[in-house]
Formats: C-alpha cells, sequence, structure tokens
C-alpha cells in the first residue's frame, strides 16, 4: 500500500451508476497526484470539502495510469466544519 499526502486541489465525478467513480487531485510539494475513489461513501464526502483548504492523507495502490486507487482517507487539518460534518472512517 502506497501513502501519499496533499492538499485537495480537484473532484470530479466520473461515474455514477453502477459504480460510483470520483476523482480527486492532491498536491503537495513533490508534485501533483490523481486519486480514483470508488467507494461511494468517500466519493459522496469528498464533494462536500473546499478545495484548497483541507491536506488528505490517502492510503492505496497504482493503477496501470499511476492514479492512486484510495483505500483509506485521513483529513490531517480538522477544523470546525469537519468537526460538524464528520470524519470519513
Amino acid at each position: 500500500m502506497e501513502e501519499f499526502e496533499g492538499l485537495l486541489v480537484k473532484t470530479a465525478l466520473l461515474q455514477e451508476k453502477p459504480i460510483m467513480l470520483s476523482l480527486m487531485r492532491l498536491e503537495n510539494a513533490d508534485g501533483a497526484l490523481d486519486c480514483v475513489i470508488r467507494n461511494r461513501y468517500l466519493s459522496a464526502y469528498i464533494f462536500r470539502l473546499p478545495k484548497d483548504t483541507y491536506t488528505i492523507r490517502v492510503t492505496g495502490r497504482r493503477n496501470k495510469r499511476n492514479q492512486l486507487l484510495v483505500k483509506h482517507m485521513t483529513i490531517l487539518n480538522v477544523d470546525e466544519y469537519i468537526k460538524v460534518i464528520g470524519t470519513p472512517e
């Protein structure tokens, strides 16, 4: 399992049915990484977050396109908004 940490800068819905797929782009000082989320709960959660605000740590494995398939996600800079909507687990 690979781990990456970066600032959430972009989200996009790739497919809703039959399996919900969403894309998020994380950036840090070393570069950027596109992450694919297949979990419906995590996909819905990520669209509630404002861009350029939260630092997220993701773990998963890479696919053929060098994208990270997200298995676990953690928000590192928790604030009042995150306390209201909850954290992904």
